[in-house]
């Protein structure tokens, strides 16, 4: 026999064992069912409770022992007219409820996202980053060495990346003696301006595209990327301003 049609209206696999069993059997005990269908007692029992909610199992008492028989095979018509009615009320239900949910989208969203990055891992994600973005970068409160010394090899990649890309980096940093920066022939798009230290703000910070990446060399070192487009254009105001009133040379 084809027990499909019973699979696509919902019946599970034991329940439809269960239903076959008891239209051939008649009237049966739980312990009866259980020993000819080989599934225990336990879920046959849970079948059957689900079988009677459907409309499809009845159980009636003899004596002490509770037998369970099978309404007519015609009831199962019933069951798909019972689940039609069920399902046009749910769609009613959803008609009445779409235009609160339709008006949930129009709500503003949250468009500030933080990320953090720990470890070299975290310096090599963010400057990856840079390269995917393919923006300018403005860079204030640098300290080349830090860079140099966690990253030797990737920072060289990474200056052959941004002159690949056609992508500027313009870096503040403090105005001392012997203060490190990349040679022009390491970073050949990277220009440098200088502040004096009461003008400088030591704070590690990347602008580009519409990130702000704020890194402080900790254990672990830390990078924390802020997207948001309104905190760049603040931070890149800010810098622009400083960039006026560096120095080109130290």
């Amino acid at each position: 026999m084809d027990v499909d049609p019973l699979r696509k209206i919902g019946l599970t696999e034991n329940e439809i064992k269960i239903y076959l069993d008891l239209l051939k059997a008649g009237s049966s005990t739980a312990y009866e069912i259980s020993k000819r269908t080989s599934i225990y007692r336990v879920h046959v029992y849970d079948k059957l409770e689900q079988l009677m909610d459907k409309g499809l199992v009845t159980h009636i008492f003899q004596g002490a022992k509770k037998f369970f028989q099978p309404t007519p095979p015609a009831k199962l018509k019933q069951y798909l007219e019972d689940k039609k009615r069920t399902l046009e009320q749910q769609e009613q239900d959803i008609e009445l409820l779409l235009p609160e949910l339709e008006t949930l989208t129009t709500l503003p969203r949250e468009d500030t996202f933080v990320e953090v990055f720990k470890g070299k891992e975290g310096l090599k994600y963010f400057l990856k980053d840079i390269i995917k973005a393919g923006k300018e970068v403005l860079i204030t409160g640098i300290d080349d060495a830090k860079y140099q010394e966690a990253l030797p090899s990737f920072m060289k990649q990474y200056f052959r990346d941004l002159k690949k890309n056609n992508i500027k980096e313009r870096v503040i940093t403090v105005k001392r003696k012997n203060v490190f920066q990349f040679s022009s022939q390491v970073a050949p798009t990277t220009h440098y301006r200088y502040l004096s230290e009461t003008q400088f703000n030591p704070t590690n910070t990347f602008i580009y595209a519409e990130r702000v990446v704020i890194v402080t060399f900790g254990t672990p070192i830390t990078a924390i990327m802020i997207k948001n487009k309104e905190i760049a254009l603040t931070y890149r105001n800010q810098f622009e301003h400083l960039w006026k009133i560096a120095r080109k040379k130290l």
